[in-house]
């Protein structure tokens, strides 16, 4: 993506900003490729200082779920809502947090009985922080939120917005899965931000898909809010690619993976930058993120595309430890769905340096399997000449272990 390209964007999504702190509801449209708009709403999630959850369209259930859980992993929610029980209640919230542990079922139905009449949101809260881990975690929760309608769902939206200064609420944005649900989705994050016009809410859509809905759809409140959340998202252009990648003196062997990616996928220039790297370690720009949070460039570039791609995106975490005691600390491993219970990892050239490395690595995969864990390896030196393969290997596991994944339920 062109610098002024990006900058004309991050532009907009603050133009959009400025209308959701004046309660104008605002949908953001990113129209282009997944992998380019995700990178441009990290960015300007990141300039305002604000924590973001990102998911795929299935119900406007599911993605408080994921919002929710995006939420807990970079803040502590649980706290928050007993900061807010705690201010309803007139008691400390470190009081009120020990009772709430040691009292009866009874004592604590009682409570919230009588804290009902004093807020609306005291039973969506109650909900929440009983989904809520125990303490806080990394780990996503187990059990599904249960809530009753979508209108019990958008109260739930906006009792936890309200938890933030209008400046800082979470955002959301949203992928859509490989089935055609772009008219679904469009409608029910209309109504989510019409009901909470202070959370930023963005819906990533291919070109093709805002054609489709801007000549099909009837006119609504939603096909508005199609037109005036429009923001171009570009990623380079094939040719301009070419060229840049030939000056590196690629051949036609190592250009064509990284053509096909782009043109299937979408690419943007630190992608690139982290391609060529892995290609050919001589190429030195390094791609800052993942220097500073992925223990790879491997990583950090497959991350990408796991995160682009509607089956994977939310699924799996970076570098995730597991309670499983591995040399006298707990597992690290480089992806995990844990949901699943799938394992992903990346073999470097570390991993093929001595005959102990190899055993570690069979007594790791050893150790996953008893826990019934399916482990996939890849060499990192196929990332970028075999991304499909990789992400095709993925996308059979989760079939496997996920048979539900393909069948997403109704808003």
């Amino acid at each position: 993506m062109a610098f002024d390209s990006q900058a004309t964007a991050i532009t907009r999504l603050a133009l959009h900003q400025s209308q959701r702190c004046q309660a104008i509801p605002t949908l953001s449209v990113l129209q282009g490729k997944a992998i380019a708009a995700r990178q441009l709403w990290t960015q300007w999630s990141k300039q305002t200082d604000r924590s973001t959850g990102m998911g795929v369209y299935t119900s406007i259930s599911a993605l408080l779920e994921t919002w929710l859980t995006a939420i807990a992993q970079h803040d502590d929610l649980r706290s928050r809502i007993l900061q807010k029980v705690a201010t309803l209640a007139h008691r400390p919230e470190t009081e009120l947090t020990a009772w709430l542990v040691h009292t009866s079922d009874y004592q604590r139905q009682l409570f919230w009985q009588q804290l009902a009449p004093l807020s609306e949101d005291a039973e969506r809260l109650r909900v929440i922080l009983d989904w809520l881990p125990a303490r806080p975690s990394s780990e996503p929760p187990t059990k599904p939120l249960e809530l009753a309608d979508s209108s019990t769902v958008l109260a739930s939206f906006a009792a936890v917005a309200r938890l933030f200064p209008p400046s800082a609420v979470p955002g959301l944005l949203v992928l859509l899965p490989e089935d055609d649900r772009a008219a679904v989705a469009l409608t029910a994050l209309a109504q989510l931000v019409e009901a909470v016009p202070q959370i930023p809410v963005a819906l990533t859509l291919t070109i093709a898909q805002v054609q489709y809905l801007l000549n099909e759809l009837p006119e609504s409140r939603a096909k508005a809010m199609l037109r005036g959340g429009l923001i171009d998202v570009p990623s380079p252009e094939l040719g301009n690619i070419r060229q840049r990648l030939s000056e590196r003196g690629l051949d036609d062997e190592q250009l064509q993976p990284l053509l096909h990616l782009a043109e299937t996928h979408g690419t943007t220039p630190d992608v690139l930058d982290t391609a060529l790297t892995l290609l050919d370690p001589a190429h030195q720009p390094e791609t800052a993120e993942a220097a500073d949070v992925y223990r790879s460039q491997a990583e950090w570039f497959l991350f990408q595309y796991l995160e682009a791609k509607p089956t994977t995106t939310g699924r799996f975490q970076v570098n995730a430890r597991l309670d499983i005691d591995f040399g006298g600390r707990p597992m690290e491993v480089d992806f995990l769905d844990n949901a699943a219970k799938i394992v992903i990892e990346l073999d470097g050239h570390y991993h093929f340096q001595s005959l102990d490395n190899y055993r570690r690595d069979r007594r790791k995969d050893r150790l996953l399997q008893q826990q019934e864990f399916l482990v996939l390896r890849f060499l990192s030196e196929d990332v970028v000449r075999d991304l499909e393969g990789i992400l095709d290997a993925v996308d059979q596991a989760l079939a496997t272990r996920s048979p539900s994944l393909a069948q997403p339920s109704e808003a």
